[in-house]
């Protein structure tokens, strides 16, 4: 029987990326084995504390001290006009995006007609809307690098881009059924060099136009969960496992009706934790604050959700397997006690046989 090899998949979907701190509590609890990580944006830096700890508990409990701050303090910190975080809503947010767009150049070729400078709020809108200092600072407090090269192999997906506004397009092609857009990329993050971990941990998580994309491996990549759109490939980067050799993945969705579909992955067994009601904290399609809603009346709620859900999902699978597995255990340490035993049988008979000849 082949060793059992357990992968974690957490899919990416911003704010709502709270709730994977409940899952990580529930499947301590349970005793759930892991030994890979994959994730695509928020899941992928919530992926990076995972595969940092030494133990799900010590998983747990850095993610719980991480979101408790950023329950306190958002992450998000917009450059200017914020309004525009309607764009998180790639969907809707097409319109003024396009729109924003011809501004923007607009502005330049009038700037240049008149050789005059424009102030370097354009540069900045033109990249991105949102700076990402603030994740970086809790990265820098938060992960540590030795502790990430020393972690489980962790894979997060990353999604080629050269123009935030062509990635919205794409998104809102798939939706609508005219074209998928092309597969992400998955990268094996402590194979990158130190010096590009963290970007790629940020890439995957830069959602267009609201982060700027950032190199790794000498190209542009953005958020991961784009790849792939009809079939959630980039969001819930279960592939990267299976690759790597897992034949059994818990993946945790962030969306309740996430077309993802483990009947795609007949080759695994899969262990799904679906949200068991609706993760939206407010019902308004075009409203961004669960994807960036990171408040203190929304996370809690969300990491509670993710622990009863996990429950639900994986407590009469996992606690029979933790048997299992304890089982195995004792029976290893019986055999290694009967060797030990006999060895031990061994050493007296020969030390007899040599009493006698003397």
């Amino acid at each position: 029987m082949d060793e059992l090899k357990v992968g974690l998949v957490l899919s990416g979907g911003g704010a709502k990326g709270a709730y994977q701190v409940g899952v990580m509590r529930a499947l301590a609890e349970l005793g759930a084995q892991i030994d890979m990580v994959a994730g695509a944006s928020i899941g992928a830096l919530n992926g990076a504390i995972v595969a940092s700890a030494g133990t799900p508990q010590e998983a747990h409990a850095h993610l719980a001290q991480l979101w408790d701050r950023l329950a306190q303090a958002s992450p998000v910190e917009f450059h200017a006009f914020g309004y525009l975080t309607l764009l998180s809503s790639a969907g809707a947010a097409l319109a003024p995006t396009r729109a924003l767009e011809h501004v923007l150049k607009a502005a330049r070729l009038t700037a240049a007609a008149l050789d005059v400078d424009l102030p370097k709020s354009f540069d900045m809108l033109e990249n991105s809307l949102a700076s990402d200092v603030p994740l970086k600072v809790l990265m820098d407090e938060y992960l540590d690098p030795a502790a990430l090269k020393a972690g489980l192999p962790l894979y997060v997906s990353l999604f080629g881009t050269e123009d935030p506004f062509d990635d919205l397009l794409r998104i809102a092609s798939a939706e609508v059924g005219i074209e998928d857009t092309p597969a992400s990329t998955y990268v094996h993050v402590q194979g990158l060099p130190e010096s590009e971990q963290k970007a790629a941990l940020l890439a995957s998580a830069a959602i267009p136009v609201i982060y700027a994309a950032k190199t790794v491996n000498g190209r542009r990549y953005s958020d991961g969960g784009i790849g792939g759109w009809r079939t959630m490939q980039g969001n819930t980067p279960a592939g990267a496992l299976i690759d790597a050799g897992c034949n059994m993945l818990i993946v945790s969705h962030l969306s309740d009706d996430s077309p993802w579909s483990r009947r795609d992955f007949p080759q695994v067994t899969v262990l799904e934790i679906r949200p068991q009601r609706v993760m939206s904290r407010d019902p308004s399609l075009l409203d961004h604050r669960d994807l960036l809603g990171f408040d203190p009346k929304r996370i809690p709620s969300w990491i509670e959700q993710g622990y009863q859900d996990t429950l639900v999902c994986a407590e009469r699978v996992m606690r029979p397997g933790a048997a299992r597995h304890a089982l195995r255990e004792s029976e290893k340490m019986l055999q290694a006690k009967q060797a030990q035993g006999i060895a031990s049988e061994i050493r007296l008979a020969d030390s007899i046989a040599r009493m006698r000849r003397s």
